[in-house]
């Protein structure tokens, strides 16, 4: 029986969990708090007067309401009162992680679990007692491994030195380095998201047993909305963290130097550059994060997906945007290489600012080839779903069940 734990409870902790549930091989969800549906019912009451309550209610996941759980309810509550009241910092998040530890380190002694499954920062302390009982160790990596993301951050911070907000380049006196590899170092598996993961588990520890799973999208909620006609500027979107990981500055620099007439580009997310730069190219706007039915809005008006990103694990929004129908130009450190294909998009090297423009200037010039192309993107994330990953974590996983 495997025990699986996450710290907050996301979109792929809930499906990974489910995998277990299903398959029979599920312990127990240790997850600080999903609430329950009578308390998901308060909260979206709560939701017009208090924004955080509308937020929590996606810590629901109705296919777990049967599944075993391990709560730390009165912790949680705690934390999410304190970032209520402006107190939070990245502090509270370690918290979680501690407790995480702490809750699957005294699980993991029950005769019936024979393996862990945990995540990046959360799975030290239980895979040494794993280790101790002879049981096994499965680590799950959302995101490239940290030494690697060190020497792209390192390098990033001094090609955009000018683009950082005030303290970026300063490490953050929460991140365990050590912990991190450790961590690594004794999982029996590393279950990853991506094939550039893989690449970046395997930099470091070329011996590894790695499996990988991709992630899937909400079919039923990420779709296109009504046809509608190529006409007036075409337009392109990027959402999520507006950051020197994600890419930024060299799309905004890329995006000036296409000098694409008649185009638009839409940025979503939350501002984490320089204030400075908050003086934007000509035809581009900033939108502040939103809800997921906004941000489904903004993609149906939008013609071209565009994630230039320099570092990730896999990037949802990528396949979310393709779900709606979008064509896109992504990174070679996203999941683009493994779910996009020739008809649906154009996957460009990372960092390379020139083949990012050449992808610009090929969309702006090809408009009438983008109808064909939607129908592409939108059957290749039909390929990606939710089952399909949960069938990739079983298994990956059941011969340590």
């Amino acid at each position: 029986m495997i025990l699986f734990g996450h710290p907050a409870g996301n979109p792929n902790s809930h499906q990974a969990a489910l995998a277990h549930f299903e398959s029979g091989h599920l312990e127990a969800f240790c997850v600080p708090w999903m609430p329950s549906k009578r308390a998901t019912h308060w909260l979206e009451r709560l939701g017009t007067k208090l924004p955080m309550a509308s937020r929590l209610t996606r810590r629901h996941f109705a296919p777990l309401d049967g599944a075993p759980k391990i709560q730390g309810r009165l912790g949680e509550w705690h934390r999410l009162f304190t970032r209520a009241l402006g107190r939070g910092d990245e502090r509270l998040s370690y918290e979680a992680n501690d407790w995480m530890m702490r809750t699957m380190t005294d699980a993991c002694r029950r005769p019936s679990v024979t393996a862990v499954h945990a995540y990046e920062d959360c799975s030290l302390w239980q895979f040494e007692e794993a280790k101790r009982l002879g049981k096994a160790c499965i680590y799950d990596m959302p995101i490239g491994y940290y030494p690697a993301w060190q020497q792209t951050h390192k390098a990033l911070a001094q090609r955009y030195s000018d683009w950082l907000p005030a303290g970026e380049a300063v490490s953050s006196p929460y991140v365990r380095p050590e912990q991190k590899r450790q961590e690594l170092a004794l999982a029996d598996l590393a279950l990853v998201a991506s094939s550039f993961v893989e690449k970046t588990v395997h930099e470091y520890f070329p011996d590894k047993k790695v499996a990988r799973a991709a992630y899937g999208v909400d079919l039923d909620f990420w779709h296109p909305g009504e046809e509608r006609p190529l006409q007036g500027p075409l337009r392109f979107i990027y959402a999520g963290q507006l950051s020197i990981r994600k890419g930024t500055p060299l799309l905004l620099q890329a995006w000036e130097k296409a000098g694409l007439r008649d185009a638009a580009l839409d940025l979503v997310g939350q501002w984490h550059l320089a204030d400075s730069k908050k003086v934007l190219p000509s035809g581009v706007t900033w939108h502040p994060p939103c809800s997921p039915k906004t941000l489904r809005e903004y993609y149906r008006a939008a013609d071209v997906f565009v994630f230039p990103s320099f570092f990730e694990g896999f990037g949802l929004v990528l396949l979310e945007a393709m779900a709606c129908g979008m064509p896109a130009i992504a990174s070679e450190a996203t999941a683009a290489p493994d779910i996009m294909t020739e008809a649906c998009g154009q996957v460009v090297p990372i960092g390379d600012m020139d083949t990012v423009v050449e992808s610009l200037r090929w969309f702006a010039a090809h408009r009438d080839e983008i109808g064909v192309m939607r129908q592409a993107a939108r059957e290749a994330a039909q390929r990606s779903t939710w089952k399909n990953y949960r069938r990739a974590v079983v298994e990956a996983t059941a011969p340590y069940a």
